[in-house]
């Protein structure tokens, strides 16, 4: 079963990451001045991080964990020829 948080790689995961908490820091910040449009940039921000900022650093987590272990779902083969 493949998990709905890491992405390919790590760097692409930090970028996610860092233009994610732009758009939800723009939201925060102008959200008095915006008033309800604010949203805009929160719903992008949402979109960006795959969630909450939490679920954003679940996902680099088993980013990384994915990389060094290899994908869950890998099937293994046994290329051996012993039974012949």
């Amino acid at each position: 079963m493949k998990s709905m948080f890491p992405s390919r790689n790590v760097a692409i995961h930090i970028l996610r990451g860092i233009i994610g908490l732009g758009f939800l820091a723009v939201a925060l910040q102008y959200a008095p001045v915006l008033g309800w449009w604010a949203l805009v940039p929160g719903v992008c921000a949402l979109i960006c991080l795959g969630g909450c900022p939490m679920c954003w650093i679940v996902g680099l987590i088993a980013t990384i964990l994915q990389r060094k272990t290899g994908p869950a779902c890998a099937i293994k083969t046994d290329t051996s020829q012993a039974s012949r």
